[in-house]
């Protein structure tokens, strides 16, 4: 799933709930749910996709949109936007452990594939480009879900 697609359930889970102690683990674990999903994925072996262009752009434009749904609760301010800005942070993050991985492919260096890696990589068990119609209906999901929820 893409990280714009976690930021905004993570957000949305904490403006739901609005007990961190609840909403936390709940925004943690929608990460792992999310990537179960079917999702958008390219076609093509790791390490190129890694050190492609394209995907520098796409994280680039990841990054802009996730500061904009925390912009955007900044300026809305709905009832526990502070929480579902941390929530939006906490269901993403867990693809900062790949960091790593997209370095090591940059420097052309060899990865070594661990114990969360190789269970990361089995959960998205369907990547492919038609998983984009899965993000977008998620993604129009989640934002008429939110909006609901801004007075």
């Amino acid at each position: 799933m893409t990280a714009t697609n976690h930021a905004l359930t993570g957000a949305f889970i904490g403006l739901i709930v609005g007990q961190p102690l609840i909403a936390l683990p709940a925004a943690l674990a929608s990460h792992f749910v999310c990537d179960a999903l079917p999702h958008f994925g390219r076609n093509m072996p790791e390490k190129a996709l890694l050190k492609s262009a394209w995907f520098r752009h796409y994280l680039i434009l990841e990054f802009v949109v996730c500061v904009a749904i925390v912009a955007a609760l900044a300026v809305f301010q709905p009832q526990h936007w502070q929480l579902a800005v941390i929530c939006a942070f906490a269901a993403a993050s867990p693809d900062l452990l790949s960091l790593p991985r997209y370095l090591d492919a940059v420097r052309n260096k060899h990865w070594q594939h661990n114990w969360y890696t190789r269970f990361a990589k089995d959960i998205q068990w369907f990547e492919r480009p038609i998983g984009g119609v899965v993000e977008i209906v998620w993604f129009a999901a989640m934002i008429t879900m939110m909006a609901s929820l801004f007075h």
